[in-house]
C-alpha cells in the first residue's frame, strides 16, 4: 500500500463527453500532462483542454515517487558539455532552482496541503571508498553531518538547499482539482489510443483535437526508445519523538547514502520516513510488469538498509510497501519534442517531480509559440539513441543492476573508489 495515497483523498473526475473539438488533448494525467495543461492556460486561459487518462489521477510514478522535488537532472554535466555550452547547461540549472520554488509559490497560492518542506538534501558518504569518490563533492564533514543525521558511519556528506520534500500524491491531487475549476475536463479510466498519424481514439472512435500530446512517461513502454525501470518504497508509521532526536532531519531534509545503488528517503511532515530504491528487475522486451512493483526481496533490503543507516529502528515496523516505474532512456536524457499538433514530454528517470513542471512549461511555450529561455534548453526537440534490441538489452540492463551492488561491495572492502563502476558507467550512461 502506497502511504502517500493513504494520506490523501482521491477525488473521481467526471466531466462532460469528450464527443466535442478540443484546442488541446492531452494523453495522461500524472504530473506531465497536469503541469502541461496549467502553463497552457496561464498562456491562454480561452483554451478547451481535455486530459484522458487509462487509470485515475496521478495512479502513476506521480503519485507513488520518493516525494523529492530537487534540481537533480539525470544526465551528468560531463556528458551534457558534449552537446552544449557552459551557459545552457547554466540556464537549465537556474530553471531547475527555480522550478521548486515555483511549485512551493503555487501550492501557497491554491492551498495544497502537501508537506512541502524545502530542507535541501545530504548525500552521506558511510565508507572511506565513498569518501574518496565524493571527495570534491564534500561539504560538511563528520561532525556537521552528524548535526542534520543521525545515520550510522557517517563520515561526511554534501549538502544542497535545492530540494523539497513532498507527498505526491497530495500534490498531483491538488493540481488536478485546480485544473478541474479552471475548466480542464479530466477523464479518468478513458484508454486512448494516438496512431502513426498522431490522431486520438476513444472506444474506436477519434477525438478531434487541434493539439494533441502524450505525457505518459513510463507508461508508453514495450519499445527501444525508454525501458521501465522500477523504484520501490517502503515508510513507517508516524515515529515517537525518543527516535526522531537520535534521527534528526530537523529541517525534513531528503537524504540518500552513497552508494551507487540508487536510495533516496525523507521524514515526512507526519513524522514518518518514507524510504526508497531501485534493484528491482527489468523486464524483456521493455514490458511494464505490475509484479515487480511489490518485488519482495527489493522491499526486504529497503528495510535492512533502513536499519543499517539508524539502529534505533531495529524493531519499528514498516507497514507501507509500494512501488511504480519511471522511464530511462539511452543516454538518461529527458524530452520535449513539439512538431505542428503533437507533441511528448518524459523520460525524467526518477527526478520527475520538477522536471516535470519545467518540460511542461516548456511544452506550453512550444505549443503557443512563444520563444523563450526554457525552449533553448538541452532536452527541447532531444531524441535519445534507441537501447539495444534483446537479448543484449535484457543482460545489459539487469547486469548493471547487479553490478551496483558488486561495486558498492568493493568499496567498502577496498576503500577506494570503485574501478567496477568506471568500466560500468558506459553502459548506464553515467
Amino acid at each position: 500500500m502506497s502511504l502517500w495515497w493513504e494520506l490523501v483523498e482521491r477525488p473521481t473526475f467526471s466531466p462532460e463527453s469528450l464527443d466535442r473539438k478540443w484546442d488541446v488533448l492531452i494523453v495522461g494525467a500524472g504530473f506531465s500532462g497536469l503541469w502541461s495543461a496549467h502553463h497552457l492556460l496561464e498562456r491562454n486561459p480561452d483554451l478547451k483542454i481535455a486530459v484522458v487518462e487509462k487509470s485515475t489521477v496521478g495512479s502513476g510514478a506521480s503519485g507513488r515517487n520518493g516525494g523529492w522535488a530537487s534540481a537533480l537532472y539525470p544526465v551528468t554535466e560531463e556528458n551534457l558539455r558534449k552537446n552544449f555550452t557552459a551557459g545552457a547547461i547554466d540556464s537549465l540549472n537556474l530553471h531547475l532552482r527555480g522550478a521548486i520554488d515555483e511549485i512551493e509559490a503555487f501550492t501557497k497560492k491554491n492551498r495544497i496541503d502537501c508537506g512541502f518542506a524545502k530542507g535541501g538534501t545530504l548525500t552521506v558518504a558511510r565508507n572511506k571508498g565513498q569518501l574518496a569518490r565524493m571527495a570534491k563533492e564534500i561539504n560538511l564533514n563528520a561532525e556537521e553531518t552528524a548535526s542534520r543525521i543521525g545515520m550510522r558511519n557517517a563520515l561526511g556528506s554534501h549538502f544542497t538547499p535545492d530540494c523539497a520534500a513532498i507527498n505526491p500524491a497530495a500534490l498531483v491531487v491538488g493540481l488536478a482539482k485546480f485544473l478541474q475549476a479552471k475548466g480542464v475536463s479530466i477523464f479518468e479510466n478513458t484508454t486512448a489510443t494516438i496512431s502513426p498519424d498522431n490522431c486520438v481514439s476513444v472506444n474506436g472512435r477519434t477525438v478531434e483535437s487541434k493539439n494533441v500530446i502524450r505525457a505518459t512517461e513510463a507508461y508508453h513502454a514495450n519499445s527501444r526508445d525508454q525501458i521501465p525501470v522500477y523504484s520501490l518504497m517502503i515508510a513507517t508509521d508516524p515515529l515517537p519523538h525518543s527516535v526522531l532526536a537520535l534521527i534528526g532531519l530537523n529541517s525534513r531534509e531528503t537524504f540518500s547514502d552513497g552508494s551507487f545503488s540508487v536510495n533516496y528517503a525523507q521524514r515526512t511532515s507526519d513524522n514518518r520516513l518514507a524510504i526508497g530504491g531501485r534493484g528491482a528487475p527489468y523486464a524483456w522486451g521493455s514490458r511494464r510488469n505490475d509484479a515487480t512493483e511489490m518485488h519482495r526481496r527489493i522491499h526486504h533490503q529497503l528495510r535492512e538498509l533502513a536499519r543499517d543507516w539508524f539502529p534505533v529502528l531495529a524493531d519499528i515496523p514498516f507497514p507501507y510497501s509500494w512501488g511504480g516505474a519511471v522511464a530511462i532512456t539511452r543516454d538518461w536524457s529527458p524530452y520535449v519534442r513539439w512538431n505542428n499538433s503533437y507533441g511528448e514530454l518524459g523520460g525524467y528517470a526518477g527526478d520527475g517531480v520538477t522536471l516535470s513542471y519545467l518540460t511542461a512549461a516548456t511544452m506550453a511555450d512550444l505549443v503557443t509559440g512563444v520563444a523563450t529561455s526554457r525552449t533553448q534548453l538541452p532536452y527541447v526537440q532531444w531524441r535519445s539513441p534507441a537501447w539495444e534490441r534483446e537479448p543484449l538489452r535484457w543482460i545489459a540492463i539487469n547486469s548493471a543492476i547487479a553490478l551496483s551492488s558488486a561495486a558498492d561491495w568493493e568499496e567498502r572492502r577496498t576503500h577506494r573508489s570503485s574501478l567496477l563502476m568506471k568500466a560500468l558507467a558506459p553502459i548506464i550512461g553515467k
